[in-house]
């Protein structure tokens, strides 16, 4: 365990803070719970922090076995960042803090505040509670980074609920909306039926499989 920090307390509490009490280290683990990322993705995804300090962040974090450097050719790097089981043990404390900061989010972003859909998208996992399962692409257009155009895929099972930045898979139902429309969808429990009527949200694929989804996940259709 790295010595940069300790609270000097035999206590749990005061371990974890050890271990991830230092700033920005939580929010990396956060955006990995999105899969595998490159050291560039994760700087172009955290603004504000530095190249030594996130260097630093991950170098520490791979010492405490939260987090391994894999080769991952595929992603154009040879080196990727992702999870270990210990680090992704911390996802349901992670999962009740951001429950937690929804107390404080009044109103829309602020215009100097970044605004990502995969980690709106992780509240869903907080919200799962069936046995149902199957899988869903999302294809966001994020108005708040010039209408860019991001896809996740979230697999749902009993197992738990995966979420991964990616590509549209063609075996899956596709819904296109905005991050504005998920919030009405998911925040502020406008029907999908009325969401598709207004426009405002698109389904292409097996519709009983975007209904499952629904279902699983306890929104109004």
């Amino acid at each position: 365990m790295s010595k940069k920090r300790c609270y000097k307390q035999y206590c749990g509490l005061a371990k974890a803070m050890d271990v991830i009490g230092e700033r920005w280290t939580i929010l990396i683990l956060r955006d990995l719970l999105l899969g595998p990322w490159r050291y560039s993705d994760l700087i172009e995804r955290l603004p504000g922090v530095t190249t030594n300090l996130l260097a630093s962040r991950l170098k520490e974090m791979e010492e405490n076995g939260l987090i391994k450097k894999t080769q991952q050719s595929s992603l154009g790097s040879p080196h990727v960042y992702e999870l270990t089981v210990l680090g992704r043990a911390l996802e349901p404390a992670m999962l009740a803090l951001s429950q937690f900061g929804f107390n404080y989010m009044h109103g829309g972003p602020n215009p100097d505040e970044q605004v990502d859909p995969g980690r709106a998208l992780l509240n869903l996992k907080s919200r799962y509670d069936s046995k149902q399962k199957g899988v869903v692409t999302f294809c966001f257009y994020n108005e708040y980074a010039h209408d860019r155009q991001e896809y996740y895929q979230v697999d749902f099972s009993t197992a738990g609920v995966d979420i991964r930045f990616g590509k549209e898979r063609a075996d899956t139902p596709c819904v296109e909306l905005s991050l504005n429309t998920y919030a009405d969808l998911v925040f502020r429990n406008v029907s999908a039926k009325a969401l598709e009527k207004q426009g405002n949200l698109l389904v292409t694929g097996d519709r009983k499989k975007w209904n499952r989804f629904l279902s699983a996940f306890g929104l109004n259709n």
